[in-house]
């Protein structure tokens, strides 16, 4: 059975259709926009943060941030904050956050995936 905004488990939807004004077919859009990024754009960011970190990355977390707590992606907003908060503080973030990271992503994508 495909999933529907109501199962959605990895998302406040209730958060996300707030910042489309409410407009359902608006924040569908807007999710698989967001889709698009984790599996493109953001696809390799756990990776990349293993491997240590810079201004780009760092960017590219503030930005995941930023688009996650746009569609109500609540796990992958409070990681990725706790990340950009180690970054700012010039400290590497621990491979258990990386791995939350990772895992909410992956968990994120494939809600995505299997929405109808």
């Amino acid at each position: 059975m495909p999933l529907t905004l109501d199962t959605l488990k990895e998302f406040n939807t209730s958060a996300g259709l707030a910042y489309a004004d409410g407009d359902e077919e608006l924040y569908r859009e807007v999710l698989a926009m967001f889709h698009e990024q984790l599996t493109d754009e953001f696809a390799q960011l756990p990776e990349q943060l293993r491997a240590g970190s810079d201004d780009t990355l760092a960017r590219q977390v503030h930005t995941l941030k930023g688009s996650a707590g746009s569609v109500g992606a609540t796990r992958i907003e409070g990681v990725t904050k706790e990340i950009d908060q180690n970054l700012k503080a010039g400290k590497q973030p621990s491979d258990e956050l990386i791995a939350v990271l990772q895992a909410s992503v992956q968990a994120a994508s494939n809600e995505l995936a299997a929405l109808a």
